[in-house]
């Protein structure tokens, strides 16, 4: 899975799983284009990179806003020349876990808003150039809730299944330009490197950042040129359905 030479862009890349994916891609040999609002844990991110001797840079964005990301899209160009892969990473949700119900228009507006439109107007901002390249690789990040629903959380449960979706018709409309569209639905995820038990899944414990990171670094690769509209669970069998009889 060597991405020598690529352009990697991660939103979210500040924490958890973007981190992990970001560091996992420079290890492969791309250069990456770390997005956040965080400017200070993007930072942190960067200089572990770099002291490993990977290329990195940081880019302060709200990818809420459409002429944010058009500016960080063009300045991203300038400074690495293409862009071959964008992981869709930013999101929220987890953190309003309450009936839909007792949920404040303002809560679940901000959820799709980031989740959905984010992800929309980061993949618009990027196609032109991926169909005129005729090379790119999109992966989204879904969630199981996308598959089974989640109680408590009904807004987040709706803009993964949508992230889902949109991959599978995405996928259809940039397979002529060769552009590559895959989605993963994590489970149950710490960010510990030895994750703690878990009796949700047949596996008997959670995830690390860093195993969801070597699926998309895969899909990101060349090695899985021939996958797209795919949508990977990757949760330890937490989505098998009950466990014993």
């Amino acid at each position: 899975m060597e991405l020598g030479g690529k352009t990697a862009i991660i939103t979210g890349a500040a924490n958890g799983l973007g981190k992990a994916t970001a560091i996992k891609l420079a290890g492969a040999g791309a250069r990456v284009a770390l997005v956040d609002i965080d400017r200070e844990s993007l930072c942190q991110v960067k200089e572990s990179i770099l002291l490993a001797g990977g290329e990195a840079r940081e880019f302060v964005v709200d990818i809420t806003q459409k002429p944010d990301i058009k500016a960080a899209v063009a300045e991203i160009l300038s400074t690495f020349g293409a862009i071959d892969i964008l992981v869709n990473n930013a999101g929220i949700g987890w953190q309003h876990q309450a009936p839909f119900k007792d949920i404040m228009d303002d809560s679940w507006e901000k959820i799709l808003d980031l989740n959905i439109k984010g992800t929309l107007y980061f993949t618009h901002a990027v196609l032109g150039h991926l169909a005129e390249r005729r090379y790119g690789k999109i992966v989204n990040i879904a969630s199981i809730a996308a598959k089974v629903g989640i109680a408590n959380l009904a807004a987040y449960s709706a803009s993964k299944g949508a992230m889902v979706s949109f991959t599978k018709a995405l996928a259809m409309e940039m397979g002529p330009y060769n552009v590559n569209v895959n989605c993963i639905s994590p489970g149950l995820v710490s960010n510990d490197a030895v994750p703690p038990p878990s009796n949700g899944t047949y596996l008997g414990r959670k995830g690390t950042t860093e195993e969801m990171a070597s699926l998309i670094v895969f899909i990101a690769s060349d090695e899985a040129s021939y996958i797209t509209g795919a949508n990977y669970l990757i949760d330890g069998g937490r989505t098998l359905g009950p466990k014993g009889i």
